[in-house]
């Protein structure tokens, strides 16, 4: 654990370097999460990098089903897309370990050009720092006679920091109590200073040797590589006093044996501030402004050491890569979406408002699905569609088009769903009804769960809207559906700050939808677009699109009273 890291392979920087993250809308869908990952695997195989599907937010339990039913694991969460420290060139420093001597610490950070090291136990757990100044600090602690007697300093430290040998002894016993000597003079005089647990430093003089021997010494250090005779190695194995050889002369002896003391005696254990490679750029430059350190510590996800981040680093970070699918819409996007560069859109809504960079490669066709683009792509490539990704595009078209009844459905959307049927080797219409069975199980739902599952944000004429949208086969459980909404409406509605919520409970086999809503003049607005619906209960016979028929509607509701 001493030396930089090497010859390891590709680390998480070069890794995500080729990374280009797939996702859909937040609060995503069956069509959304199928999306990610059929586009992910279509592209991984007609194209350079690594193509990772993702997903911005919980997945339904209909979509649960789905991936389960077709044995896909699920898409990697992505909740937010602005820099981080995995995105950065992190310096990768091996940890090293408490017991290296100051001596040693200094040797890598000369080396290696750096000021600051980390300090990790066995399982690379992070336990504290040593800087350049906590080794000076050592340095001058070396006109101490004290400081490898407190600090608990192996016999092997101290030979290893001396180049030299543990010639008799047991390397990693330590020095306990005693002080450091120098045996000069005459015998009578080394064994009147030297008292039992001490160390001594002596020459070539075999006389001085047998005295510091005689007189209690815990370690005797014999300069120059001195011969050592017979006669004190046998006194010294009879006194338990280790013997060490180095070639040092006694002047250097005297100046670097306290650099054997462990950094683990000098380290900064409590007081140092570390990251995560998750850490946002932003927090870390917020951090790193308000301190003097240099280097600062990044730990991984299993909360191990990682390597070294500073300031110079920041200079050179960079942003993720993005392709979105099912979406074009800020709103929709996953957090932190501008500080990412998008290279491509693939959607079957409406243009909205992403504004990007450079030009990219956008594909918007009015169909029922994005899974249904997506098909077309595979097959204008020339790709084949792998049977477990096809069963899910399947259940993407069949979701979005709600088994072919929506307005939004066409017959390239049929098409390729009896397609994707044949390849994945299911019947569609089996398939469709236990997957909105599934979907209409709220036995382990919440209020909020219910109306985030399928939802999304939409801004026009400077208004926030907020629509979400469940579908159902069974009366029952669009009651219980009802209820649970009912409860937790108004209270979604104003944390996530949209002026009108509205909430679309749609009966599958009726081709009509029951709308909830909340918002100061929201009803009045639901009214306008819909002239037609009366009665305390809003119910929109043949209205089963939130894209095509409800959001329509109110937009132009929105533009009249903008005219007005």
């Amino acid at each position: 654990m001493t030396a930089p890291l090497g010859g390891e392979g590709m680390t998480m920087d070069e890794y995500k370097k080729n990374e280009i993250l797939v996702c859909g809308h937040l609060n995503p869908d069956t069509d959304s999460v199928a999306a990610a990952i059929a586009y992910a695997d279509l592209k991984s195989k007609i194209a350079e990098g690594d193509y990772v599907a993702c997903r911005a937010g919980k997945i339904s339990a209909e979509t649960k089903w789905v991936l389960e039913r077709f044995s896909l694991a699920s898409p990697r969460l992505l909740t937010d897309v602005s820099p981080q420290l995995g995105d950065m060139e992190i310096r990768r420093v091996r940890g090293i370990g408490r017991d290296l001597s100051v001596r040693g610490a200094w040797t890598i950070m000369h080396n290696n050009d750096i000021s600051t090291l980390p300090i990790v136990d066995d399982e690379r757990h992070l336990i504290g720092l040593i800087s350049l100044k906590d080794l000076a600090m050592g340095f001058m602690d070396s006109f101490s006679s004290h400081a490898l007697i407190v600090s608990d300093t192996s016999f092997r430290s101290i030979a290893s920091t001396l180049k030299g040998d543990v010639i008799l002894g047991d390397p990693d016993a330590v020095m306990k109590g005693g002080r450091i000597h120098v045996a000069a003079g005459d015998t009578e005089m080394i064994k009147e200073v030297i008292k039992p647990g001490d160390l001594v430093i002596t020459s070539n003089r075999e006389d001085a040797q047998i005295a510091a021997v005689e007189g209690g010494a815990r370690c005797v250090v014999v300069t120059t590589f001195a011969d050592i005779s017979e006669e004190v190695k046998a006194l010294a194995a009879m006194k338990q006093c280790v013997l060490i050889s180095t070639s040092y002369d006694t002047y250097k002896t005297s100046y670097y044996i306290n650099q054997s003391v462990p950094i683990g005696h000098y380290m900064n254990g409590e007081s140092f501030t570390s990251f995560t490679l998750e850490t946002s750029v932003e927090e870390v430059l917020s951090v790193m402004s308000r301190t003097r350190h240099s280097y600062f510590p990044v730990l991984d996800g299993d909360g191990k050491y990682y390597g070294l981040v500073s300031k110079r680093n920041m200079l050179g970070r960079r942003r993720k890569r993005l392709i979105l699918v099912d979406h074009n819409e800020r709103s929709q996007c996953v957090s932190g979406w501008e500080e990412a560069d998008i290279e491509e859109i693939i959607d079957h809504h409406r243009v909205g408002g992403i504004q990007t960079i450079s030009p990219i490669f956008f594909r918007n066709q009015p169909l029922g699905s994005t899974c249904t683009i997506i098909y077309q792509m595979y097959e204008e490539h020339g790709v084949d569609v792998p049977k477990d990704v096809a069963g899910a595009m399947l259940c993407g078209i069949v979701s979005d088009t709600l088994m072919f009844r929506s307005p939004t459905c066409t017959p390239t959307d049929r098409e390729a769903a009896e397609s994707l049927a044949r390849i994945a080797g299911v019947d569609v219409e089996e398939t469709a009804k236990a997957m909105f069975e599934a979907g209409e199980e709220l036995s382990d739902t919440s209020a909020e769960e219910l109306l985030h599952r399928d939802y999304k944000i939409f801004s026009s004429y400077d208004t926030r809207i907020g629509v979400s949208q469940s579908m159902f086969f069974s009366p029952h459980a669009m009651t219980e559906a009802r209820a649970l909404a009912d409860e937790a409406i108004s209270t979604v509605r104003a944390r996530d700050d949209v002026k009108y919520y509205y909430y679309l409970l749609t009966d599958i086999e009726d081709r009509s939808s029951v709308v909830l809503c909340a918002g100061e003049g929201a009803e009045e607005l639901l009214r306008e677009a819909f002239p037609s619906a009366g009665g305390d209960e809003i119910r929109l016979p043949g209205v089963v699109s939130r894209k095509k028929q409800f959001l329509p509607a109110l937009i132009e509701a929105l533009r009249r009273r903008a005219e007005e």
